[in-house]
C-alpha cells in the first residue's frame, strides 16, 4: 500500500472504531465517494471496514460472497482504496477533516 492508500485506510479504520468522531457531513461525503466504485467493490469496502451502518465481515466472508479466493478479494479491496485515495473528492474531504481537527485543538 502506498502512502495515500494507507492514509485512506487509516481513516476508514478510525471511522469504524470511532464513528462518533466523524460528523454527518463527512459521512455524507463518504457515501458519495464510495459510489465512485462498482457496486460490488463498494459493498466489499463497506463490509470489510464495517462503516456507514454496515456490519463488518471477515475477508473470508467477503471472498466467499464474491466466489473468489481471499487473496484476490484483498487485492481488489486494496485497488478500490487506491482508486478512491487519489480522487480530488477524497483530497477535498481530507483537507476539510484536517481543518476540522485543527479547529478543535
Amino acid at each position: 500500500m502506498d502512502k495515500l492508500t494507507k492514509e485512506f485506510h487509516s481513516f476508514l479504520v478510525n471511522m469504524r472504531y470511532n464513528p462518533e468522531k466523524v460528523n454527518d457531513k463527512v459521512k455524507h461525503y463518504m457515501e458519495h465517494l464510495l459510489r465512485l466504485l462498482s457496486p460490488a467493490d463498494e459493498e466489499a469496502v463497506l463490509h470489510y471496514y464495517g462503516i456507514l451502518g454496515h456490519e463488518q465481515h471477515s475477508l473470508m466472508e467477503i471472498a466467499h460472497n464474491r466466489q473468489q479466493p481471499e487473496e484476490v478479494t484483498m487485492e481488489e479491496i486494496d485497488n478500490a482504496l487506491r482508486r478512491l485515495a487519489i480522487t480530488p473528492e477524497w483530497q477535498m474531504m481530507k483537507a476539510m477533516i484536517n481543518k476540522t481537527i485543527e479547529t478543535n485543538k
